[in-house]
């Protein structure tokens, strides 16, 4: 059964994971998934997946946390099998878990933070910018962002490329890479037993970071469990080691390819927070899961308790029928409510620091290094999945261009 587009017959075994066109041309293939077949039902490897492209369903669906549990966000997988606390918990438990997290990352509390995130926004850039070439992804998307939750979260930042390998390890090879999953189990476990040392750290000598807030509060008056910390804390770690990066790759390899964007923020810094929306409207890299929760009728489908639903954000944030020219990059374009961050109940709590590095990467990348491009004789890789993104982006410009400022 499909939407209301009812062609969706070629998509029946279409996987977010494994489609081929989603690791070539992530978002060009995602605008043909929905414009051919809107909503529609594939099968999953335990449960039936309904797969929802367009916005008005995104926007709605996301929001309907009744009917769309988040009790198991990846499609794929047995229930069970883990709960990453506060993303795989429903209102009213959900927002009992979010609030503790809540005022590390509220507004003022990442202003607070912004000249150290500017600060090591430079120092990467610096090492680099009169060699006149670097992988962006390697050398920059990856370590900025990850230095700064690491720091804010209490991790060893000394361990910074052990955790980034962990990580890619468990979020990002393939089947074919891994076939029977060791390499991702070797990885979970690492992750987990480092961050019980964290947390048993945090509780012998207490720190100015996440983990000691959180080892040291209660929910519903009583200390959160051993267990639940560490879910917590791995759910910390994967989301703050991964997205920001991916978001970086995607806005810098668009500015490295299409030079008079590129040349629009060099000429006019003013037009960067508005550029930033758009960036994350027509490149969005979260495509997130729910289950059904009830026999439901939605966007056209006959949605059943136990089924899987996927709402993917980039398809949905490219719907002309809410962006004109919605597959084109418009930094001046007035309306724009975009969903890159999600909607609902789990809108993701550290967009206010996501953006402000968005920003700040943007303005100090382009007063050093004002002229690049793609070095087109080097590969470019990509991975699609949950969180999409690059793995390598080969730049180069003339050496020493910086302006003064």
């Amino acid at each position: 059964m499909t939407g209301d587009t009812g062609a969706a017959g070629s998509f029946t075994d279409f996987n977010i994971d494994s489609d081929p066109g989603l690791r070539a041309s992530m978002w060009e293939r995602w605008d043909e998934v929905r414009d051919e077949a809107g909503a529609f039902e594939t099968q999953g490897p335990v449960a039936p997946v309904w797969i929802f492209t367009r916005y008005d369903e995104v926007h709605d669906g996301l929001q309907d946390w009744e009917l769309f549990s988040s009790v198991n966000d990846t499609p794929y997988t047995e229930m069970g099998q883990h709960t990453w606390i506060p993303e795989e918990l429903d209102p009213p438990d959900h927002g009992k878990y979010r609030q503790l997290l809540t005022p590390f990352l509220t507004p003022a509390a990442v202003k607070a933070m912004e000249s150290g995130i500017r600060e090591q926004c430079v120092s990467l850039i610096e090492e680099f910018k009169d060699r006149g070439e670097c992988d962006f992804f390697e050398e920059f998307a990856k370590l900025y962002p990850t230095t700064i939750f690491m720091r804010l979260m209490g991790l060893p930042v000394e361990r910074s490329e052990t955790l980034l390998q962990w990580a890619h390890e468990l979020m990002h090879l393939s089947d074919l890479e891994d076939p029977d999953g060791s390499i991702r189990g070797n990885a979970t476990m690492s992750i987990m037993g480092l961050l019980a040392e964290l947390i048993a750290d945090r509780r012998a000598d207490p720190k100015d970071d996440v983990v000691t807030a959180i080892v040291n509060a209660e929910v519903d008056g009583a200390p959160i469990t051993d267990e639940n910390l560490l879910m917590m804390c791995f759910l910390l770690y994967m989301g703050g080691l991964d997205t920001v990066a991916g978001e970086l790759g995607a806005f810098f390899y668009h500015l490295a390819t299409n030079p008079a964007d590129r040349e629009r923020i060099v000429s006019d810094p003013a037009v960067i927070p508005q550029a930033t929306e758009e960036l994350l409207r027509a490149f969005s890299i979260v495509t997130t899961g729910r289950v059904v929760t009830r026999d439901a009728e939605f966007g056209g489908c006959p949605v059943k308790a136990g089924d899987r639903a996927v709402f993917a954000l980039a398809p949905a944030n490219r719907d002309e029928a809410q962006f004109e020219g919605a597959a084109q990059v418009d930094f001046d374009r007035t309306r724009n409510r975009h969903m890159a961050f999600g909607l609902g109940p789990h809108r993701c709590l550290g967009s206010y620091l996501a953006r402000a590095e968005l920003i700040i990467a943007l303005e100090e990348w382009h007063k050093r290094i004002p002229e690049y491009s793609l070095d087109e004789s080097m590969e470019v890789r990509f991975h699609a999945g949950g969180v999409a993104g690059y793995e390598s982006i080969p730049l180069r410009w003339p050496p020493k261009q910086s302006r003064t400022f």
